[in-house]
């Protein structure tokens, strides 16, 4: 193992870009940076202090930068784009969720790193933060899940979506805006997913061109089962209130409550006379980001294996393009892989 630290470029330098440059700087070095907003540029230096060599755009910083890997921050259209740019130069290549915007575009960022020889990670950080991470753990007691309910409903307007994040070619579509965590999670609890159905509401927010509330039903290889409802429009819930899952398991159950400044997990086995309870003060954010930044160099640096890979990505994606699909379809129940003539090309 290297002690040399790994230089990064940041793609991405508005909202998220900022944040996760700290977590790279304990582990590696950011030395570059890139986005096609002069404004967006001046947030990150404002944001972090840095002053780093700055450009429009990514082909400019990968001709001109050395380095040996980009962490992709920016919208998630423009991801598939910057990673398979990235593969070509030869650098390691880390992507924050959503992975793309279809699973033919994950792919390609897929082939092209692994033709290059690089690394891909994508981020999905809830598994990681350690309230999430204990149902994870508490099954080793409560035994195998059957099933999830999670219901995300929450108040879209403070958040004042615009632009990308409102257009389906863009950003996703309903689940990569509210949902693609616990999707994820979900995949964490309990394995593949085998088949998709999702269901429209009619329409309230017009800024939106994909529903704003979707019902989403999964099933898993396991047998388990799961529902995922989601609403950009209930006026009763902020985004960190929403979603907080019920689990049913073969010897018990959990249920986890959200709130703004902490989350709330009560669990208990069919043996149990009474409920366990845990608070978790801290949401777990600090832990799940450098989780990910530090897993990510040591994969590179000595082969370590990380929490995440870009299998995570793919298959959360698939799940989010599938339910809109099935939502367009009126409900039809779709099969995963969605693309099987990808998965093991000739």
């Amino acid at each position: 193992m290297t002690n040399k630290k790994l230089r990064f470029a940041v793609c991405g330098t508005g909202d998220f870009g900022p944040q996760f440059a700290r977590y790279l700087n304990e582990v590696a070095e950011v030395v570059a940076i890139c986005d096609p907003s002069p404004q967006s540029r001046e947030y990150f230096n404002n944001e972090t202090g840095l002053k780093l060599p700055a450009f429009e755009n990514h082909q400019q910083l990968l001709d001109e930068v050395d380095v040996d890997a980009v962490a992709i921050t920016s919208p998630n259209f423009t991801h598939k784009e910057i990673a398979v740019a990235a593969a070509l130069a030869g650098k390691h290549v880390y992507c924050e969720k959503a992975m793309a915007n279809t699973v033919p575009e994950c792919w390609e960022m897929v082939r092209a790193c692994e033709k290059a020889n690089v690394r891909l990670m994508v981020g999905h950080k809830r598994r990681l933060r350690p309230p999430w991470g204990r149902m994870i753990e508490l099954q080793a007691q409560l035994g195998q899940v059957l099933s999830i309910t999670s219901c995300a409903y929450y108040d879209a307007r403070p958040y004042n979506h615009q632009g990308w994040w409102t257009r389906r070619e863009t950003c996703g579509g309903t689940l990569p805006v509210i949902g693609v965590h616990i999707v994820d999670w979900m995949r964490a609890m309990c394995g593949d997913v085998v088949t998709v159905r999702a269901l429209p509401a009619p329409q309230v927010d017009p800024r939106y061109d994909f529903p704003d509330t979707l019902h989403v039903s999964l099933q898993f290889a396991s047998g388990a089962i799961a529902t995922l409802n989601v609403s950009m429009v209930y006026p009763l819930l902020k985004f960190r209130e929403s979603g907080g899952p019920m689990v049913v398991c073969k010897n018990g159950a959990m249920r986890f409550v959200p709130a703004m400044e902490h989350l709330d997990l009560t669990w208990q086995s069919r043996d149990d006379t009474e409920p366990h309870f845990e608070r978790f003060d801290d949401l777990g954010f600090n832990h799940a980001f450098r989780q990910e930044a530090g897993d990510f160099v040591r994969w590179i640096q000595d082969g370590t294996t990380p929490c995440l890979t870009w299998e995570e990505g793919l298959r959360c994606v698939e799940v989010m393009e599938a339910a809109l699909r099935s939502a367009d379809e009126n409900g039809t129940v779709l099969s995963l892989p969605l693309y099987p003539d990808l998965e093991n090309p000739s």
